[in-house]
């Protein structure tokens, strides 16, 4: 035990020096404790999705999520000071229907998690050397409580007449919000993420598709009722 621990904590932290040449990394050994406490439910959450049989591998997707997770604390520490209001502007111009001062919004988020994109490539990266696609898919899946899956089948409920190629692109953009999504530590804010890329599926694709998005809820609610 005292070996496995041992080498567990050592991958952990060659993890974390590969994060490091890009981000600040806690430097306190307690921190990564801290750390791996606060995100075990994502994690185990995450292997028991995957069911991994090799015992090895396990180790090693754990010691990848946990690296990954404490540079994330770290990174939202440090910028969630300027996103979350830029969340509230981008939910205040929405309810105003005012899409320039949205956009405006969501360019400013967009160039706060730039900062972070190498550390969300280099995570995707590290899985996709231990995993599957399909495994890679069921890892974004469970850290996004599988929104893409329950969002798609809501879409073709409303909308029941979507071509082939429709559901592409919807399944598309579905996807890409969960890419972006992955990177947020609250569940707030991954459905905020979905909620952007509604937008473009809504009021730009679908609509300029002959759809009139908001008629097809409103049909939709009443059939529910």
């Amino acid at each position: 035990m005292k070996v496995c621990r041992l080498f567990c904590s050592l991958s952990v932290l060659i993890q974390l020096s590969a994060f490091a040449a890009t981000n600040s990394v806690p430097e306190s050994p307690n921190q990564l404790g801290i750390a791996s406490v606060v995100s075990q439910k994502h994690i185990e959450a995450v292997l028991t999705a995957l069911q991994l049989d090799d015992a090895q591998k396990k180790t090693e997707v754990r010691d990848i999520l946990t690296a990954y997770f404490l540079v994330l604390k770290d990174w939202h520490a440090s910028h969630d000071p300027q996103i979350k209001p830029l969340w509230n502007q981008f939910n205040k111009a929405r309810s105003k229907q005012n899409q320039a001062e949205a956009n405006v919004a969501l360019a400013k988020i967009q160039t706060e998690y730039a900062s972070f994109s190498q550390q969300h490539k280099k995570f995707i990266g590290d899985l996709s050397a231990l995993l599957t696609p399909e495994q890679v898919e069921l890892v974004k899946d469970t850290l996004t409580v599988n929104k893409v899956s329950v969002t798609y089948k809501v879409y073709l409920q409303i909308f029941q007449k979507l071509t082939d190629e429709q559901m592409a692109v919807v399944l598309k953009n579905l996807k890409a919000a969960r890419e972006e999504a992955i990177d947020s530590e609250s569940m707030t804010e991954k459905s905020e993420f979905f909620k952007k890329y509604k937008i473009i599926i809504e009021d730009d694709y679908l609509t300029a598709q002959g759809y009139d998005p908001k008629q097809a809820r409103k049909d939709f609610a009443a059939k529910q009722k």
